[in-house]
């Protein structure tokens, strides 16, 4: 059932709450997480709670050209946690992310949490991962890890620059474009047709 078959009147109870769930596709570990505690299966997928560890940057609504971004934040990480972040560029950039809001309800069954999850996950975010460092001091150590929306790579030509690489890339076995780099900066004499 979705959240738009629901009546309003069962929406407004008092009881309904939000959730984020997040599935990161790191190269050799992908991540499901919620901002929950314990275990959670949404659509077959099981996400891991994270309780209050990890923080979300606020999220705006992008349209025209502009391109989101969101970044992700562990401010009391672990040493152990911060030795596993440096040189993790291969296992993080360019790897996709997406993050869905997740509508539940907080019912209480004899003094026990009953909650159960109300419609499908809603995506809010698809983007992919870069730029995750950390920072350490006597007092605090920080991960940060940002991600950005599918709009964000615009400046990037679609289909590769005019250079061999890129047209072996897309051709293979093509020379066409072998010689280039030999052209710099040399004279070109055209001659006259006769």
């Amino acid at each position: 059932m979705s959240i738009h078959d629901m009546d309003d009147v069962d929406l407004r109870r008092g009881d309904i709450a939000c959730t984020i769930l997040c599935q990161m596709d790191f190269r050799t570990n992908p991540q499901n997480w919620w901002l929950g505690y314990g275990p959670l299966t949404v659509d077959g997928v099981e996400y891991q709670g994270t309780g209050d560890v990890i923080k979300l940057s606020s999220m705006s609504i992008t349209y025209g050209m502009s391109a989101g971004m969101v970044r992700f934040d562990i401010p009391n990480a672990s040493p152990e946690m911060v030795a596993r972040c440096d040189g993790q560029a291969l296992e993080v950039n360019s790897r996709r992310c997406q993050i869905f809001y997740q509508l539940y309800s907080l019912t209480y069954e004899e003094g026990e949490h009953q909650g159960r999850l109300i419609g499908d996950p809603i995506s809010m975010f698809v983007g992919l991962m870069r730029d995750m460092h950390s920072t350490s001091t006597a007092d605090s150590r920080n991960i940060e890890l940002e991600a950005y929306g599918r709009m964000s790579r615009q400046a990037k030509p679609p289909y590769g620059r005019w250079t061999d690489a890129d047209q072996r890339a897309r051709h293979a076995g093509d020379k066409g474009l072998a010689l280039l780099p030999t052209l710099k900066n040399k004279a070109i004499t055209w001659l006259p047709g006769s």
